[in-house]
């Protein structure tokens, strides 16, 4: 049995470690390949859409777990499905995203009244159907917490795509929020399982978030969208006080975003101006 424990442990440790070293080589050539190029914000022309090696690693590490153990499979295959839809809607957007239409509004706007669905619509309704299956899986027979979950999962997708409009801003911001949120499940659970999903999601987020902060790569919405559900679906294993500030704060911060320009308001203050370039070029 010790002999299986140990193959069962080294064998996803192997996997993981290899993929870590192809699969940025790998998607970094396919898009250039592709021509799969956004102008950033200097004006140069780099592979968009790098996220993509967040969802590769992350899903194929869930999809390896679900198989070794049993006893968390139902975890990561919720997680799996989440990672798929919310990083196959993004990319969706990347893909064909008009990037004329700006924020939530505008495609609400663009949907309803010029009777014009764009895929940023396509993408918030998604989410937001995705979302409410998530949040009926996590709490299921307590309709208000599932609402509550499922607003945390959309909000908090969003809320990251919101901050990818710099080098390394997204990425970082959710490095520190997932270091916090692995340090509230393993302090309430001491179990590795309770934070491994996540845990999947952050070791090949590093990898990206350097490339991304010199502005040799862009996230793309397949990766912020992704980054920001999974904060989300970790947030919802968070106690009950805690999930209920995190949405009054993501609701503030969508509420300010469609009156103000983040970029804007980050440069106006020293200190979040200092901590902003922590995170990448600019």
């Amino acid at each position: 049995m010790s002999g299986f424990l140990t193959l069962r442990g080294l064998l996803p440790a192997a996997i993981g470690l290899l993929l870590l070293l192809l699969l940025p080589p790998l998607v970094l050539r396919l898009l250039w390949r592709w021509n799969r190029l956004e102008t950033n914000f200097r004006g140069d022309p780099i592979p968009q859409s790098f996220g993509l090696v967040i969802l590769l690693w992350a899903g194929a590490m869930l999809a390896l777990t679900a198989v070794l153990s049993p006893l968390i499979r139902q975890s990561c295959l919720l997680w799996l499905g989440a990672l798929i839809g919310f990083g196959g809607l993004g990319f969706l957007d990347d893909t064909l995203g008009d990037r004329q239409i700006k924020g939530l509004r505008g495609h609400f706007r663009a949907a309803f009244r010029e009777r014009r669905l764009t895929t940023g619509f396509l993408k918030a309704a998604g989410g937001a159907m995705l979302a409410l299956w998530l949040g009926t899986l996590l709490s299921p027979g307590n309709l208000l917490i599932a609402l509550l979950d499922a607003a945390l999962i959309a909000l908090s997708a969003n809320a990251i795509n919101l901050l990818d409009l710099r080098p390394g801003r997204a990425a970082a911001v959710f490095l520190v929020l997932a270091v916090l949120l692995l340090g509230l499940l393993f302090a309430a659970d001491e179990r590795l399982e309770s934070g491994l999903p996540l845990l999947y999601v952050f070791l090949p987020t590093l990898l990206v978030w350097e490339r991304d902060a010199q502005a040799q790569v862009m996230l793309g919405d397949t990766g912020s969208n992704l980054l920001g559900a999974a904060l989300g679906l970790a947030l919802a294993r968070a106690p009950l006080a805690a999930r209920v500030v995190a949405l009054l704060l993501l609701l503030a911060l969508h509420v300010a975003a469609e009156r103000v320009s983040l970029s804007a308001v980050i440069e106006r203050h020293p200190v979040l101006r200092a901590l902003d370039r922590l995170t990448g070029i600019r």
